[in-house]
């Protein structure tokens, strides 16, 4: 196995760990908590406390699902679930002091900078950037790739790729090197332009994008967008 966990640390016993994890000074792993293989739990992290909810607040702790290599900075917590899981997927980097509500959701290499909020049910797309102390509301979504900037309020949904800010947070413009990542040639990025400021104060934007990225670009290209939009 492998892992190493501090003489400080709490790990409840029935919590299942994968291998080569790191789990630091005075952290606690509640129960009901899965966790995969190389992740790292900087010091006074706190994994699996039961949901800031009043109607779950005094029950046991629903499930955490963690999956491979991510990493927790000092004072992050991880909710439990309420209805459902909270579920982390692989590569996320949460920063000092964020937070991931009951329920929420990271798909996979998001970033949550420092003092992050993550409202319960939120769900993160892949390859998502949240500036330092931006705030989800509850059940909102933010989009694949989209680069959200610090201080924001996130009180509706916000489409991939874009760049958005402020409170309430709104898309700007297109996340170009957020679209590079995602495999999208620069001869390319212009007609995705088109597509965005076609879209993006549209209320619908979520139910319209697989049309839109066909109207935009060759199919092969969106059919790889929208797996990502939908990662």
């Amino acid at each position: 196995m492998n892992n190493f966990i501090h003489p400080t640390a709490i790990v409840e016993p029935n919590v299942k760990l994968g291998s080569n994890n790191y789990i630091g000074p005075y952290c606690v792993i509640g129960p009901n908590v899965r966790i995969g293989s190389e992740n790292r739990f900087e010091s006074h992290v706190v994994i699996g406390a039961p949901a800031q909810h009043r109607d779950y607040f005094t029950q046991e702790s629903g499930q955490v699902v963690i999956g491979n290599q991510n990493i927790f900075r000092e004072f992050v917590t991880v909710n439990g679930g309420s209805t459902d899981i909270t579920q982390i997927g692989d590569k996320n980097s949460l920063l000092i002091a964020s937070h991931v509500g009951h329920d929420a959701i990271l798909k996979g290499s998001c970033n949550l900078g420092n003092n992050v909020a993550l409202g319960g049910h939120s769900i993160i797309g892949m390859g998502a950037n949240l500036g330092l102390s931006s705030v989800v509301h509850q059940y909102r979504v933010v989009g694949a790739f989209a680069m959200i900037g610090m201080n924001s309020t996130i009180t509706r949904d916000i489409i991939p790729f874009c760049i958005a800010m402020g409170s309430p947070c709104e898309p700007h413009r297109v996340n170009r090197i957020g679209l590079q990542r995602a495999g999208v040639h620069n001869l390319e990025l212009g007609a995705f332009e088109e597509w965005f400021t076609d879209i993006r104060m549209n209320p619908d934007a979520f139910g319209q994008l697989k049309h839109s990225f066909r109207e935009y670009l060759s199919d092969y290209q969106s059919d790889r967008l929208i797996h990502s939009a939908a990662s």
